[in-house]
């Protein structure tokens, strides 16, 4: 590895640390963004001009946009219906996020950082998902995450910036090693998330195999494009099968079963697929009834909870009590109606466009592209997220999403001519 060119030259080792145990040590992921956070804020002085005026020459405005009309929104709306301080701690990660960059940017950690720590992330992921798993037979894996989905479905991001990392990210003059780990980083990731049983990770996996491998191979002839990227994904079937079956093929019939009861007879039998159907159906009902003002956090919870109980679906399959959608931008629009549905898209599509609107200003700089795509793409895969869990109503996704958006935004201001160049 290059030498590192910071004045705080533990800055990326402890960073490295703290990304590396994100789902395998109890709350890492939100003691990164107070890190970060605090060293930011400590180094405040002359932010605007070391990361604002930056990362707007680099066309980043709809990503603070974004975060600020979520946030301004979610205020309000809090302030309004009285709710409790537990609320508002949603918005404290987006709060955060100018000093995360701060952070960055002043300690000017080499980007090999961002590749190592999550390929590092995804390994242990791996490990100890394999362990949770396969030694002490717990079904699903977890990791340290109070929730199976969110270990999955985070262990796809790390898989994927891991996988930019070792396309994008690596150069000759580097030593061999560190492409290897990263491909093992990527591979361990989607292996975790395989493990976790987590089905909506895995339609992510499918489609990052396709994009990866169509963005590393652009100068290919189509055939061989299309040759490998057909292999990559029957790897990723392969290592399905290799899974315990009542982790993933089991389930993935499961699935299928209760999806074609659901559309056929409109009963609920299992709690994944069908329930959620059935779940998204009352929304929508739901968002007809209230659609500007929504039923507030709470009334949202009796509301759906009461609906599902008097449809003719049947009963919950594991007698539990249903209190959320499952589903990122219809749980917005029942409780907060419309306008909430929409400060969410503005979050969503604000990084999403920032990301491409950078990514489009040196599309002949492979590393350039290689980080902006990972902005962009996390973005995305947040979205597919959202649609079979609520992912800005939970901590880790939260944290995630604002954390390692953060750390590329601030690698990409670090990218810029006037810096002195990294690979």
């Amino acid at each position: 590895m290059e030498k590192i060119d910071t004045p705080y030259r533990y800055f990326p080792w402890f960073t490295g640390a703290l990304m590396a145990g994100v789902l395998v040590v109890p709350g890492f992921y939100a003691l990164l963004s107070l890190w970060l956070a605090l060293f930011g804020a400590w180094h405040v002085r002359g932010w605007t001009q070391r990361i604002w005026r930056p990362s707007l020459a680099i066309g980043a405005m709809p990503i603070w946009v974004g975060m600020a009309v979520y946030v301004l929104f979610g205020v309000i709306t809090g302030l309004f219906h009285g709710y409790k301080a537990a609320y508002f701690e949603a918005y404290v990660p987006m709060f955060l996020a100018p000093f995360i960059v701060n952070a960055v940017v002043v300690a000017r950690p080499p980007v090999k950082m961002l590749w190592l720590g999550a390929a590092t992330a995804a390994v242990l992921a791996g490990l100890v998902g394999s362990y949770q798993s396969l030694y002490l037979l717990m079904g699903r894996a977890g990791g340290a995450m109070n929730n199976v989905i969110m270990f999955g479905d985070l262990a796809v991001v790390l898989a994927m910036v891991s996988a930019f990392g070792a396309f994008f990210g690596v150069n000759d003059a580097d030593p061999k090693w560190m492409r290897r780990f990263m491909f093992l980083g990527t591979a361990m990731g989607v292996w975790a998330s395989l493990l976790s049983g987590t089905k909506g990770g895995w339609i992510s996996i499918l489609m990052l195999c396709v994009i990866l491998v169509w963005m590393a191979s652009r100068h290919w002839h189509w055939v061989r494009r299309v040759a490998v990227a057909g292999a990559v994904l029957g790897g990723v079937v392969a290592a399905a099968f290799l899974a315990p079956p009542d982790l993933v093929v089991n389930r993935i019939s499961q699935g299928l079963q209760g999806a074609s009861t659901w559309f056929t007879t409109g009963q609920i039998t299992e709690g994944s697929v069908s329930i959620r159907l059935e779940k998204w159906k009352q929304a929508i009902g739901m968002v007809a009834d209230k659609p500007l003002t929504g039923w507030t956090t709470e009334g949202s919870v009796v509301e759906i909870d009461k609906r599902l109980r008097q449809t003719s679906a049947g009963v919950y399959p594991d007698g539990g009590r249903w209190t959320q959608t499952e589903n990122d931008l219809l749980q917005a629009a029942i409780v907060h109606g419309l306008p909430g549905l929409a400060s969410c898209l503005f979050l969503y599509l604000g990084f999403l466009w920032g990301f491409i609107r950078i990514r489009q200003q040196d599309v002949h700089n492979v590393l350039w592209v290689g980080v902006a795509a990972v902005g962009a793409l996390l973005v995305v895969l947040m979205l597919e997220f959202g649609l079979s869990v609520v992912v800005l109503g939970r901590n880790a996704f939260r944290h995630s999403l604002i954390v390692w958006a953060m750390l590329v935004l601030a690698h990409l201001i670090l990218l810029r001519p006037q810096w002195p160049a990294q690979k």
